[in-house]
């Protein structure tokens, strides 16, 4: 019995031995996975804090934005310039105004160092003031005018730990307003003193505060000029206007001025020209008066002097109208006996184109006859005979028609209208087509203007040069080069080779003509070409410079062709050099 509760109650023993065993277990476990649960948490926590400050660094940095992007706005409308620097000197922010001003974008200067961008700044007062601005934090306002841009500048740096912050305006137009004021201000001064007038200045009652040179001019001493009392230096006989002009002035706020007689100091009365300016302020208030008298002594004198020459000539007018009127009279005598005489000349050439050409027709006629009647019993000496007298009739017949063509020009010329000059040289080139033919000439030309004048002139003209160039050539067949420029009239400019203008000279295609603008015209052949001692000489009547066998002609196509290029208002002349060739130049008024 002992023994069975022995073991029974080692039996309750062992069991109770392993439950708190188990319980301690338990118990441990329960203290580990609660440290376990402490250790996450923590670790949680933790990161919650890290992401909360995350969270609040990113709201400051974007706040710090948004203050940034504002603090910029407000940079960007201003007026004045703004540039951020940072302790090294370097841009940390520029606005558009800066940049303008600077004449860089903004974001090209961001993080340079500005005394590098701009070297020759260190040596104006600005470099300076800025590094004693960063050295003792201290805000410092300066203005500067600065050479390289050429512009004043007022300048506000406000240094902080982090760099400086410069605000700067351009203050150019108000400095040289200022400057110019001083410096008007010290001329008038200058004047005030070494004029020999007087000049002075008044309140705005009108009442005298600076009289100047007034005393030195008048005698007068400072308390006689008090009050009105200048006006005792005036004459009595002008005191009353000048009093009441004065007064006037003064009401109306208008400018006044008088003419009178002023007491000198050495007693004697000259006369003045009295002027004051009112000055007024912005609301149209006067400020002061400026006066000055200026001395017309001798302009009066000089005035009376005028009237009595003015009456004098004003006679010698009447007397010269008379006589302008007998000789007017005499002069419209003249110009009726002048058109008679012209128009008796024109009938003269009428006569001469028929009558006289009548005789040589009969002439060569009946000694054509009697040559072809008579050839058989005629020899040699008798024919050749007959040849000279043929062609001695056809070379008068054809110079009395020269003749009546020069003495035309001026007197049946047709009036201008707008002529194409290309239809004018092509019906000069119908009508010379034969010569054109048998020379084999090779003919060019530039685009020509249109330009108002005689059509029938133009066409003879261009119808002689070209003619002669064909008529005076070398043995290979005859090139000639038509060509025209636009200049301005007078102007002297060569012209290359083939025609083409040198390349300060317009085409003619350039823009329309000016009032002040010519045409150049030439033609350019190469013949025989002209010594330079006849150049002047060929232009003239008869002149020829070969013989009728080697050339025919007249010697007056060229005379022609000045006469009509003159009544154009023009000017013909040539260049020439012998055995090259030759060119016409010929201006042409372009309107």
């Amino acid at each position: 019995m002992h023994n069975e509760e022995k073991t029974l109650l080692q039996q309750r023993i062992a069991i109770t031995d392993d439950l708190f065993r188990q319980v301690l277990i338990v118990v441990g476990l329960g203290y580990v996975l609660s440290f376990l649960l402490l250790i996450v948490v923590y670790f949680l926590l933790q990161k919650q804090i890290r992401l909360n400050q995350a969270l609040s660094q990113e709201a400051i940095r974007l706040e710090q934005q948004a203050a940034k992007a504002k603090l910029a706005d407000i940079l960007e409308t201003i007026t004045d310039a703004f540039v951020a620097l940072d302790r090294n000197s370097c841009c940390t922010y520029i606005n558009q105004r800066a940049g303008q001003i600077f004449n860089y974008h903004p974001a090209d200067l961001i993080s340079k160092n500005i005394w590098e961008v701009f070297p020759e700044a260190v040596e104006y007062q600005f470099y300076h003031a800025y590094f004693q601005a960063l050295a003792e934090q201290q805000v410092i306002q300066m203005q500067e005018f600065y050479p390289p841009f050429e512009r004043w500048f007022e300048y506000c740096m406000y240094p902080s730990p982090e760099g400086v912050s410069v605000f700067f305006q351009d203050i150019t137009r108000q400095k040289f307003a200022e400057i110019a004021l001083e410096e008007n201000e010290r001329r008038y001064r200058s004047l005030v003193v070494a004029t020999s007038q007087a000049v002075w200045i008044a309140d705005t009652k009108g009442m005298p505060k600076d009289f100047s040179s007034w005393i030195a001019l008048t005698g007068q001493s400072d308390t006689q000029i008090e009050g009105w009392g200048w006006l005792d230096a005036i004459h009595p006989e002008d005191r009353e206007l000048s009093e009441l002009l004065w007064t006037q002035a003064l009401k109306t706020k208008n400018l006044y001025f008088s003419e009178h007689r002023l007491r000198v100091a050495d007693g004697s009365y000259r006369f003045f020209a009295a002027r004051a300016v009112p000055v007024l302020d912005a609301n149209d208030k006067i400020q002061e008066w400026v006066s000055t008298h200026t001395d017309i002594t001798e302009q009066q004198i000089a005035l009376r002097d005028r009237n009595l020459a003015q009456l004098a000539l004003q006679k010698a007018n009447e007397e010269l109208e008379i006589k302008v009127q007998v000789r007017t009279a005499e002069l419209q005598k003249l110009n009726e006996e002048l058109k008679r005489s012209n128009q008796e000349l024109e009938q003269f050439a009428y006569v001469a184109s028929h009558d006289l050409q009548e005789p040589l027709r009969a002439v060569t006629g009946y000694t054509q006859l009697l040559e072809n009647e008579y050839q058989d019993r005629l020899d040699e000496s008798a024919q050749e005979y007959f040849g000279y007298i043929i062609d001695g009739a056809k070379r008068m017949q054809q110079l009395i028609q020269d003749l009546l063509v020069y003495s035309r020009v001026g007197t049946r010329g047709q009036e201008f209208v707008l002529v194409d000059c290309n239809t004018a040289l092509n019906l000069a080139l119908n009508n010379l087509h034969i010569a054109i033919a048998q020379s084999k000439a090779i003919i060019t030309h530039e685009p020509l203007p249109k330009l108002y004048a005689d059509k029938t002139q133009m066409v003879q003209l261009f119808q002689n040069l070209i003619g002669n160039a064909i008529k005076f050539c070398r043995k290979e067949p005859p090139q000639i080069h038509i060509g025209a420029i636009l200049r301005k009239a007078g102007e002297v400019g060569e012209v290359g080779e083939a025609g083409g203008a040198g390349e300060a000279e317009e085409k003619p295609n350039s823009p329309l003509p000016t009032p002040h603008s010519e045409w150049l015209i030439w033609v350019q052949d190469n013949g025989i070409g002209i010594k330079p001692q006849y150049l002047e000489r060929i232009f003239e009547v008869f002149r020829r410079l070969h013989t009728r066998r080697e050339f025919p002609g007249t010697g007056i196509g060229l005379a022609i062709c000045k006469k009509i290029v003159e009544r154009h208002g023009g000017r013909i002349w040539a260049e020439s050099e012998p055995g090259v060739g030759t060119v016409f130049y010929l201006t042409l008024n372009a309107n």
